[in-house]
């Protein structure tokens, strides 16, 4: 593999950590954190070759306190690095602690950290690494059935790192089920998704 798809890889596997980060939904009721869902995402590297990819993914959230979350996800995909390029299998993962905070009934402000970590692997190559990620956010029940929600994440391999700006909404059907949409925007990458989220719980 060039070094042009080396530098790929690279950055698939920092651009899947800093998703992950933030994957992580009544207008008197504030936002919900347990739940489970699964996603579809379609990744766009700006700036190799019209490099793009598809990835799914699943996660969940369990609320501990009032203020106080776990969350964690997983997902896998492939990349297709342009013209004469490799095809790029991708696996990634975040596990880490929220703290969530109502400045308002229905308006929550969010810090979390997490593990991260990423691989990328094109034939006989592969990238791999972890770090650390950290999101700040806002959720906001717009609506009783309806919430926005907003993200900065950012992601540290030690040699490498990135920061990305997620904007989302959450459709809720059922006080179980719900539909999300969103887009993340990175230095580089652009990745537009939609998923279902069953809620557990009151």
């Amino acid at each position: 593999m060039n070094v042009v798809h080396s530098s790929i890889c690279k950055r698939v596997a920092l651009f899947l950590a800093t998703s992950l980060t933030g994957l992580a939904c009544l207008a008197d009721e504030g936002p919900r954190y347990t739940y489970v869902e699964a996603a579809y995402s379609q990744v766009d590297f700006d700036n190799f070759n019209n490099a793009d990819g598809d990835q799914f993914g699943v996660g969940g959230s369990l609320a501990l306190t009032d203020m106080v979350h776990l969350f964690g996800s997983y997902a896998a995909g492939e990349v297709d690095a342009g013209r004469n390029g490799p095809s790029i299998d991708t696996t990634s993962a975040a596990a880490g602690i929220g703290l969530n905070y109502a400045v308002e009934p229905t308006i929550d402000v969010i810090g979390r950290v997490s593990y991260v970590y990423a691989k990328a692997e094109a034939g006989n190559f592969d990238v791999d690494d972890s770090g650390l990620g950290l999101s700040v956010g806002v959720r906001a029940m717009i609506r009783p059935n309806v919430e926005l929600n907003g993200d900065i994440n950012y992601v540290d391999f030690g040699d490498s790192s990135d920061t990305s700006l997620d904007l989302g909404a959450v459709f809720n059907f059922t006080e179980i089920i719900a539909m999300t949409v969103g887009a993340s925007f990175g230095e580089d990458i652009t990745s537009y998704g939609i998923g279902v989220r069953a809620y557990l719980g009151k």
